[in-house]
């Protein structure tokens, strides 16, 4: 592997209570009187409450390092155009983000990423319940320690929060020398799993769009190393990112980098993937504006206002746009594991409803097995089983067995028009192994 991520501290299986737990946090991470008020709060009862604020030291504490790494860095790696040098990431990035950035640049493992998503979907979930059934059915204990301990393990109890050491290295290399295809870490990157490649293609185009002088030159050079190496096996979404990049420095006259990239794509005959104006980056605004919304607090009341107004865009959504608007559309459709938007269901299934035939195609053979996003839903029951309607309304079975070349994602799409969703999980866990992801 190019990079490993780094290991979450060792909390022995047996502690089940919070004067267990919090000891391990470290003191850089939580002071003595933040661990005393944790304490304190689990022996009063007070779950929803103390989950909240570890959760906020945690995440915060998890933002204020990602954003060293620059804000071009981060817009690149989770295809926000939105973001620029003048963004606040601890507000910009939503805790989803934060938390597949994190697991990308091997700051927290999968299964670390997994359990915190958990917690996070479930602090949200109890977060906007109405006071009534709040009242009702209040967090207990056994969720809240659940909480403390993926906080603790993965964040809170490191010293410092940081990118592991080895991918450092790697990006480091990519700007300060140049790379020869038959060395180690080329070679490495030609067989890593496909989160790594992808990985690796976004640092090359966030580093050429913001360093310069001899760092850029290395970075071009690089590009034109390893984009020539990849192409053939990146799926489109990547390819579009590219094409995209390139028209995004073009349009700004930067004449070196858009010189060297075009070099690049001229190896690959990589212009088809060139969108003809910035149109595809409007929509890609748009379709980041759903998932920050399904991804934070009050996602139900927050999702339909997006949603319309991606509905309202247009027809047809361009294709460099089109895997983060479905990424988008889906997320509204499927909901999570306690329920779904309904307000929002009718622009998500006005806009499904105009995707043809032939984007069905593009999206089940390019798009659907590298989004981690909708594949870690498909593990959860209730989104699988919205998951399966959607299919079966679609009639995605019938296009799947004909048209996608993938056997693994040919037979969940056939499984899950065919309604046997006990089968469909194995297959999602193994298209997420592809990834590079853990599933477990």
């Amino acid at each position: 592997m190019l990079w490993q991520a780094k290991l979450p501290v060792k909390i022995p299986a047996a502690a089940n209570d919070a004067k267990e737990i919090v000891p391990f946090a470290n003191t850089r991470q939580l002071t003595s009187r933040d661990k005393a008020q944790i304490i304190s709060a689990f022996e009063n009862h007070h779950f929803e409450m103390v989950s909240s604020f570890v959760w906020t030291k945690a995440l915060s504490s998890l933002k204020a390092q990602l954003g060293k790494l620059g804000a071009a860095f981060i817009s690149e790696m989770l295809d926000r155009p939105d973001i620029d040098e003048f963004s606040s990431i601890d507000q910009t990035l939503t805790d989803y983000e934060a938390l597949r950035l994190a697991q990308e640049l091997g700051v927290i493992t999968g299964t670390g990423a997994l359990r915190l998503r958990q917690a996070l979907e479930r602090l949200t979930h109890f977060g906007q319940l109405p006071p009534d059934e709040a009242e009702e059915t209040p967090m207990d204990a056994a969720e809240a320690i659940s909480l403390l301990r993926a906080c603790v393990e993965n964040i809170l109890g490191q010293e410092k929060i940081e990118a592991a050491l080895d991918f450092k290295a790697f990006r480091d290399g990519l700007e300060k020398r140049l790379y020869d295809e038959d060395e180690h870490e080329i070679q490495t990157l030609l067989v890593s799993p496909y989160f790594f490649r992808r990985a690796s293609v976004r640092i090359l185009l966030a580093l050429i769009k913001s360093v310069k002088s001899a760092q850029l030159e290395n970075a071009l050079a690089n590009a034109n190393v390893i984009l020539p190496l990849l192409w053939d096996d990146l799926l489109g979404p990547e390819k579009h990112q590219v094409g995209r990049a390139y028209a995004e420095l073009a349009s700004e006259g930067k004449g070196t980098a858009t010189a060297g990239l075009k070099k690049a794509l001229l190896k690959v005959r990589g212009f088809d993937f060139v969108p003809e104006d910035l149109r595809s980056t409007s929509f890609t605004k748009a379709a980041n504006a759903i998932l920050t919304a399904h991804e934070e607090m009050n996602n139900y009341y927050n999702e339909p206002a997006p949603t319309k107004y991606l509905d309202a865009m247009g027809s047809v959504i361009p294709v460099p746009a089109f895997p983060i608007c479905m990424s988008a559309v889906l997320s509204v459709r499927l909901g999570n594991q306690y329920g779904i938007s309904y307000e929002a269901q009718r622009y998500a299934n006005s806009i499904l409803k105009r995707v043809s035939k032939e984007r069905w195609i593009y999206f089940l053979n390019d798009c659907f097995k590298s989004d981690d996003r909708i594949l870690y839903k498909l593990l959860q029951n209730n989104p699988r089983t919205r998951w399966m309607e959607l299919v079966s309304e679609f009639e995605l079975g019938k296009i799947a067995t004909r048209e996608v070349t993938d056997r693994t994602v040919r037979q969940l799409v056939v499984e899950s028009e065919a309604g046997r969703g006990n089968l469909i999980p194995n297959l999602v866990t193994k298209l997420i192994g592809q990834l590079g992801y853990e599933a477990k």
